[in-house]
């Protein structure tokens, strides 16, 4: 396994903390969001169309137009475009008796994906977070059931010490990824889509918190978490755009 030399943002790029967990009944609303979501069941695969906010039993996330929810649980959740073409992965952890970085973390949580060949390329350290203290994005190449595919990967990690000794890391991991030939349709709206997707039950990835504190702090959580996730991928967007520019 092979990781490319560590950049990081730079130049009075700032980011916002986040709260990553909260407990929020929000109901399902239909909005627009200008910047992103789409149907890609058709050929129309650009931002603009009606995203929905849905709660389900352990997440609050966005649920692109014609898109599905696969699975949910306690440390999984996965949206899929209705033609398969294109994904949302969040899944977290708690308890691992390694200290792991983000791209290692992010490695292992793809091979228990069972995905395969994974690649990563242009790593790029961010603000994490809150309630973790290492985050990076990458982009990422790996073969799916479906083929190979090509997207993105925020990895959050968390290292947490007893009284100066190493007790555990706990981590969460979005990966967005589409078929090879078509990430380029998602590429520029899909991953601040699928950043939007908060924890909101209890034990979030099977890791305790302190309950009261989430539950009377909710409205709050939900709010900081969206702004850190469209921060957080508007200054990605921007520091590429420099970087990648002639």
């Amino acid at each position: 396994m092979r990781f490319p030399l560590r950049r990081f943002l730079a130049g009075g790029v700032t980011l916002p903390v986040a709260l990553a967990t909260v407990a929020l009944l929000m109901p399902v609303s239909s909005i627009l969001l200008g910047s992103f979501a789409a149907d890609c069941g058709a050929l129309n695969c650009g931002p603009g169309q009606a995203t929905t906010f849905r709660q389900g039993p352990y997440f609050n996330h966005a649920l692109p137009a014609g898109w599905l929810v696969v699975e949910e649980s306690n440390t999984m959740l996965l949206l899929q475009s209705s033609d398969r073409s294109a994904d949302i992965s969040v899944t977290g952890i708690g308890g691992l008796k390694q200290l792991l970085t983000p791209e290692v973390f992010a490695f292992q949580r793809m091979a228990a994906l069972r995905l395969t060949d994974v690649r990563f390329t242009s790593v790029v350290y961010i603000i994490p977070m809150a309630a973790y203290d290492g985050a990076a994005v990458m982009d990422v190449t790996y073969t799916a059931p479906t083929g190979r595919m090509r997207g993105l990967v925020v990895s959050n990690v968390a290292t947490i010490y007893n009284r100066n000794v190493f007790d555990r890391t706990d981590g969460v991991m979005v990966l967005v990824g589409a078929k090879e030939r078509g990430w380029d349709r998602y590429s520029n709206w899909l991953p601040e889509v699928a950043l939007q997707a908060v924890h909101t039950g209890p034990n979030p990835f099977d890791t305790p918190r302190r309950e009261a504190e989430r539950a009377s702090q909710a409205d709050q959580m939900v709010s900081a978490h969206r702004d850190w996730a469209k921060r957080t991928w508007d200054e990605l967007v921007a520091y590429r755009a420099k970087t990648q520019s002639p």
